[in-house]
């Protein structure tokens, strides 16, 4: 019923925890699959995916391990959508966790709401200090969806289900883009979303170590003047100026 897709890139030292999440979902009247698409790792990655096969064979959870070149986490889920064999998604980035209720309550709320092709919930930030605060996901400003997440993006990727028909009917991922892909692929699905939010905290968004270059930070603030262009029509012209003007406040050029 339920595809999990999970692109990895250089993930040893954190794919075991999250591994170790999806093995512990409590699963009671359906099953998943797993799908690890290996974005052109040069760790252990790789090897740790072959050695968790084994477990998930003995809980009877059907895995797939994909590799490609290094092409992105937007190429690598695109891969993964093409590949799922259920009717819905599951998005979980290998540095998130799960808690074990995760896909059973997605599952319940989709019985309960059948009409819904999008669902979210709630999510746990951990900081590198260990304390942590709770991010509220899936509350909009506005009755229009469009709308609401062009002025504020309050989806999260490792907290939402979609129906797989909305993702092929509309295009998955951009990978033209640097970053940013998952916003741009919300605002781009907003107008046909039936959202369903799940108001519980169902899994952890950990800070992790890393070494943002500048490079990352001119492609991050060019893909968002794009993409802000991109929906603009989803505005009035008052909140597309102030959509850039806050961009340009960011001072991410700077960086």
């Amino acid at each position: 019923m339920i595809t999990v897709i999970c692109p990895c890139y250089n993930a040893e030292k954190y794919i075991d925890k999250t591994i170790s999440s999806l093995l512990s979902q409590e699963i009671f009247n359906f099953k998943f699959e797993v799908i690890f698409i290996n974005d052109g790792s040069t760790d252990n990655t790789l090897e740790l995916l072959n050695k968790s096969k084994k477990l998930f064979d003995a809980k009877d959870i059907q895995i797939k391990i994909i590799s490609q070149n290094n092409s992105g986490a937007g190429a690598a889920r695109n891969k993964g959508i093409k590949s799922a064999s259920f009717d819905y998604l599951a998005f979980l980035d290998s540095d998130d966790i799960w808690m074990k209720t995760k896909l059973q309550v997605c599952y319940d709320f989709l019985r309960k709401n059948k009409t819904c092709n999008f669902f979210s919930h709630d999510e746990r930030y951990v900081k590198l200090d260990g304390n942590y605060l709770f991010l509220k996901h899936g509350e909009f400003k506005y009755a229009n969806i469009a709308k609401s997440l062009y002025i504020r993006n309050s989806l999260s990727t490792s907290a939402v289900m979609v129906k797989k028909s909305l993702l092929i009917d509309h295009g998955g991922f951009d990978i033209t883009l640097k970053s940013s892909q998952d916003y741009d692929l919300w605002l781009k699905l907003s107008p046909y979303m039936k959202f369903c939010n799940i108001e519980l905290t169902l899994g952890e968004y950990h800070e992790i170590e890393n070494s943002i270059t500048s490079k990352y930070y001119l492609f991050r603030f060019f893909d968002q003047l794009v993409i802000a262009y991109r929906y603009r029509k989803y505005v009035n012209f008052s909140s597309f100026l102030k959509k850039i003007l806050k961009i340009l406040a960011s001072k991410q050029w700077i960086f």
